[in-house]
């Protein structure tokens, strides 16, 4: 199992990155590195299940078809681990059948590999912003519960 970690700094989002292609995960956690991301990468889902118990994350970009753990089940484990986490899958052989139970097993976004930067980056970038709303959502109606309490 390869493991790649790289970062810029502590305000920037960090993303768990899992691809059983270690040459692919490496090329994107560095990309994305260079594109001021916090990146750690695995090619094993346990692995990346491992390093979410440790620490928190922001996205998880994942494979979708990986040997040892497939990305729609890594994802819910993550989401068991951390609800907020953002999901994004990516896959090489997609099909509707496997991107509707991607989005229905809580992924907010479904790419084809290959891809370019300029096509993962706004995906990267609109799923961050859905978790921030749904986060900010989260917050307000608890300090609306708390105003309504204190009334």
């Amino acid at each position: 199992m390869q493991r790649v970690e790289s970062g810029v700094s502590a305000a920037a989002a960090r993303l768990l990155i899992v691809d059983d292609e270690a040459a692919h995960m490496r090329a994107l956690c560095d990309t994305l590195q260079r594109e001021g991301y916090v990146t750690r990468g695995f090619t094993s889902g346990g692995e990346a299940l491992e390093a979410l118990r440790e620490q928190s994350f922001d996205l998880l970009l994942t494979d979708l078809q990986m040997p040892e753990i497939d990305g729609i089940t890594l994802l819910r484990a993550c989401q068991e681990i951390d609800r907020d986490i953002a999901c994004v899958l990516m896959t090489g052989h997609g099909t509707i059948a496997s991107a509707v139970d991607a989005l229905k097993a809580g992924a907010l976004d479904y790419v084809l590999k290959p891809f370019k930067l300029s096509s993962i980056l706004p995906v990267l970038a609109r799923a961050l912003a859905t978790r921030a709303l749904q986060r900010e959502n989260i917050q307000l109606r608890e300090s609306l519960a708390i105003y309504e309490l204190s009334r």
